[in-house]
């Protein structure tokens, strides 16, 4: 009968439909703030949370923890994950603020490249305290680094400019449309690394360098640093946008969670396509069923 020729048919379609697994994979990559912690500047992490990155190193898996932040120093997001219990070492924590800096190092033909930043204090102190870049406020310079800047002001976008146009790179560090928080007594909407970048792109006619999820250099230096292939990595994010989006573009299996609550969040460029998880889970420890 028609029934029961449907009825056929959908089991059909679910034999098909091979359940994912994450059993051979070698990496899993996790979001930072959304997925660990609510916000760097919330540093709460949940029991389960604890409990699930446990049980995938009792597996044997490798971890690494990824987050697009250039507001707050890596090394203190380095010791806030470490505090928690979450990660082992700094060799397992990336940001968008540390991953800008060796990416100036390996591309600048000189050195000690000459760097002009604009940014909080936590990118900052990232190239500040790296002994093979110098930060500098006059020139020559090499580099243009733009980070979250929550006082921008004109005179050093227009020094930046400046730089720019007598031959210095632009790079974008964070990937960050806007910002909803508060910085000060102010409380509201601040404008992100990417629309600065792209204002001075337009004015100079050069183009920029991303580095932050979803755009691959982030990604890449993580995948190199532990020497995986992406086939073998799992990427774990609350968001389409950045996470999802840029794991997939890179081949490296994507997980998207359902993200803890925060008044605090960075909000990222949308797409106009649409992008699909490889897996969809609404708590961190569901990922466990899979491994």
């Amino acid at each position: 009968s028609i029934k029961e020729n449907k009825t056929m048919e959908k089991q059909n379609r679910k034999q098909q439909k091979k359940p994912i697994s994450l059993t051979e994979k070698e990496l899993f990559i996790f979001d930072v703030e959304g997925v660990i912690v609510p916000s760097i500047d919330e540093p709460a992490v949940p029991q389960d949370v604890l409990e699930t990155i446990e049980e995938i190193r009792k597996k044997g898996k490798k971890v690494a923890f990824l987050s697009n932040i250039s507001r707050t120093p890596f090394f203190r997001v380095a010791e806030i994950l470490m505090d928690l219990g979450i990660a082992k070492s700094q060799k397992e924590i990336f940001t968008a603020g540390k991953v800008a800096v060796e990416y100036v190092k390996s591309k600048s033909q000189k050195k000690i490249p000459r760097v002009f930043v604009i940014s909080e204090r936590g990118l900052l102190v990232d190239f500040e305290i790296e002994n093979g870049v110098e930060v500098v406020f006059e020139k020559p310079v090499d580099f243009v680094v733009i980070g979250m800047k929550r006082n921008l002001n004109f005179e050093e976008l227009n020094f930046a400019l400046e730089c720019l146009l007598e031959g210095a790179e632009l790079i974008s560090c964070g990937h960050t449309n806007y910002y909803k928080g508060k910085f000060g007594s102010k409380e509201g909407i601040f404008i992100g690394d990417l629309p600065i970048c792209e204002m001075l792109s337009f004015a100079s006619g050069k183009p920029y360098v991303k580095i932050g999820k979803p755009d691959p250099v982030i990604f890449g230096f993580i995948l190199t640093e532990f020497e995986i292939n992406p086939k073998y990595a799992v990427m774990i994010g609350d968001k389409i946008e950045t996470d999802i989006y840029g794991a997939k573009n890179l081949g490296i299996t994507s997980i998207l969670v359902q993200g803890i609550e925060t008044k605090k969040h960075f909000v990222p460029v949308r797409t106009e396509k649409e992008i699909k998880p490889d897996l969809e889970i609404k708590s961190l420890k569901d990922i466990l069923a899979f491994i």
